[in-house]
């Protein structure tokens, strides 16, 4: 019988659908803040940006329910995470009852945004809705920063990611979230072509990417050397910098997530195939990088 300190380690219980789930939860979370953002900067096309937004929210939250349902093993389970409140100190279940809340609560605005634009006179109905939303959509914006974050609380909680247990992983997980929502709204506009209004999303979108980009690449510096203090510590650094994941981190985060989009933003902005190619190689660098936060150490 093996030493208890010998002992070896319980199969991790990660996977390659709770893999896809951690990339992919930030996106309706940060696709919610992003067009909240862009919707209270007095565009003309605020109202839509409202709904379409809650669409493209509601659409990948629906996606990331199924990933985890079928990562569970049974419908029952999910539905079990939801309605029992005796397992508040698991994150996985704290995460469930976030995205059914936000559905719920993105399905009545969805009912209000288009009520009010399939009206006879659809100006006043949509004022009106969004007067009385404003509630609803400040609480949604709350439980979106909620699941923005709420992954490093999950992969915190196990030895199997335990580069997530670093002291930047939130702001990290927070940050990605907001450059994938940034980078899907700009995606769409991009591909939307002379759609009234698109040109001053465009501007407003590539501006607040840029500002990412560059709060991305200084949290990034700062985890490093974060890591850089203790021997564990010193041995994750080298995995992501020198070792088996080092041409992920290089090439799809740093080259690909930062280099080429700031590029592309910065000397190209009036060039809508580069914006194209800037938005999908920043969606590509940020889920590389939730990904890493998962996989890194173990």
């Amino acid at each position: 019988m093996p030493h208890p300190a010998q002992a070896p380690l319980p199969e991790a219980a990660w996977g390659p659908l709770l893999a896809s789930y951690v990339v992919l939860v930030g996106l309706p979370s940060g696709v919610t803040l992003t067009t909240w953002w862009l919707g209270r900067q007095r565009l003309s096309e605020a109202a839509a940006i409202d709904r379409y937004g809650a669409w493209g929210a509601m659409g990948a939250l629906a996606l990331i329910s199924v990933l985890l349902i079928f990562d569970l093993g049974r419908p029952e389970r999910f539905y079990s995470m939801i309605t029992r409140f005796d397992n508040l100190g698991s994150p996985l279940a704290v995460g469930a009852k976030l995205i059914a809340a936000k559905m719920f609560l993105l399905a009545v605005l969805i009912y209000g945004f288009e009520r009010g634009r399939r009206s006879a006179n659809a100006a006043e109905p949509m004022a009106a809705g969004r007067k009385t939303g404003s509630v609803l959509a400040w609480v949604v914006v709350f439980i979106s920063f909620a699941l923005a974050v709420y992954p490093a609380s999950l992969l915190s909680r196990s030895w199997a990611s335990p580069l997530a247990d670093s002291s930047g992983s939130a702001l990290i997980f927070l940050i990605t979230a907001l450059l994938m929502g940034a980078a899907a709204v700009l995606l769409t506009v991009s591909v939307l072509g002379t759609v009234p209004g698109t040109r001053e999303l465009l501007h407003a979108g590539r501006r607040a990417l840029l500002l990412l980009l560059g709060c991305f690449a200084v949290t990034l510096l700062f985890e490093m050397l974060s890591l850089a203090g203790r021997a564990p510590d010193r041995l994750l650094a080298g995995e992501v910098l020198t070792g088996g994941s080092a041409a992920m981190f290089w090439g799809v985060v740093v080259a690909g997530g930062i280099a080429v989009p700031a590029v592309g933003l910065l000397f190209f902005r009036t060039h809508r195939k580069a914006v194209f190619v800037s938005a999908v190689a920043v969606l590509a660098g940020a889920a590389a990088t939730r990904y890493l936060l998962f996989a890194v150490g173990q």
